[in-house]
């Protein structure tokens, strides 16, 4: 076994769990009860040793985990599937992966010549990794890593503890059903009915006056619903969004090949005209957050995404939009004008290759900057 002391632990209620008490002290991290309860076998013998387990622990905590909750969380359904945070998380955790690819060449264990905190912190934050996502396709990229894997989870003293760990057969997918469940909708509060008052007894009526002629009623305008002069569409664009949450960008891609006919749908680039007001990055989401609810009537007539690029006051707000009819949509509905006038919008011509290949990079997230500025957050409308 690993040489765990038997130690008298209890959970507080004063502090955050997990937590540890005992006459000593009191420890109240995951990593510092680990080395306390592991002893110095686990935790290190000689000082270096000591660094070396906890920079591995670290990076595993700062770099390792993150990437793999964002990869996973839309797997349990506790995330949306943004394809762009997904590809930015592959992107890091494939670069970790292929560090310690490298790493672990000529290595049995990450530190030294048994198992250490190093390796069964990291063995952990790759658990459900293995499990769900890495099948036999992506493994074979990470032998090295695979094999270690393999020796640090099937340990006795793992398996005692969080079972056999099956690797994966098939990556796991977004699950939309699960998502719906764990955000559902507000219900819609009925509003309560006006109490009735009793009724008083009716008093005799006073002689009717004459009543004056009738003058004719001024004819009623009819608000036009938008797009109603148009012919119903050959793409539907509540099948295109349910693409675009659940499926790859090929099988979106050949939907809307498959669908779109210019005129029917447009596509459109947008930029906002006042970039050097962007100073501070919340009020700059903030700006985008707030165009949605007010364009919430125009949902079922368009699609678009504005992505927010660069450091506080140096920032962009820039997307591409897929709307309704041949003409800018948003001069459909007054209501859905009071943003876009800040925006420079320009029609793309989607006969042109380049232009098609510009609109699959942005449904595939494909964008880690903008003129030399760092993606900063994108927004799904």
């Amino acid at each position: 076994h690993f040489g765990f002391r038997k130690i008298k632990a209890v959970v507080s209620t004063r502090v955050r769990v997990p937590a540890f008490e005992s006459s000593a002290g009191n420890l109240s991290d995951t990593f510092a009860i680990a080395s306390l309860v592991g002893g110095s076998a686990l935790r290190g013998e000689s000082e270096m040793t000591r660094c070396q387990i906890t920079q591995f622990m670290n990076t595993a905590e700062t770099s390792l985990f993150p990437a793999a909750c964002q990869i996973l969380y839309p797997c349990w359904g506790l995330m949306p599937n943004n394809k762009n945070v997904i590809a930015k998380a592959n992107v890091q955790f494939n670069d970790y992966m292929s560090s310690l690819e490298s790493y672990l060449n000529d290595k049995t264990y990450l530190v030294g010549e048994a198992v250490t905190l190093a390796d069964l912190s990291v063995a952990m934050y790759l658990r459900d990794m293995y499990n769900m996502i890495l099948d036999e396709s992506a493994r074979s990229k990470y032998i090295n890593v695979t094999r270690w894997f393999n020796t640090i989870i099937n340990q006795d003293e793992v398996t005692r503890i969080v079972g056999t760990t099956a690797l994966c057969t098939k990556p796991a997918q977004f699950d939309a059903k699960a998502f719906a469940a764990n955000h559902p909708k507000p219900a819609k509060q009925e509003k309560a009915k006006p109490e009735q008052k009793p009724k008083q007894e009716a008093k005799p009526k006073a002689a009717a006056a004459p009543a004056p002629a009738e003058q004719p009623a001024a004819p009623k305008k009819e608000t036009k619903k938008p797009f109603s002069d148009l012919p119903k569409p050959k793409m539907d664009m509540e099948q295109f969004k349910r693409l675009y949450w659940n499926a790859e960008t090929p099988e979106i891609m050949q939907y809307f090949d498959e669908n779109f006919i210019d005129g029917e749908w447009s596509v459109w680039t947008t930029t906002y005209k006042y970039n050097n007001e962007l100073t501070v990055t919340h009020k700059t989401n903030n700006l985008v957050k707030g165009m949605f609810q007010r364009l919430e009537t125009m949902k079922k007539h368009a699609f678009g995404l504005m992505y927010v690029f660069g450091e506080p006051n140096d920032q962009i707000i820039t997307g591409i939009w897929l709307g309704r009819g041949d003409k800018l949509f948003f001069n459909e509905d007054d209501n859905w004008t009071t943003d876009i006038v800040h925006y420079d919008t320009e029609r793309l011509d989607m006969g042109k290759p380049e232009n098609r290949a510009l609109f699959e990079k942005w449904i595939a997230g494909g964008f880690d900057d903008w003129q030399g500025k760092p993606f900063e957050k994108d927004h799904i409308y």
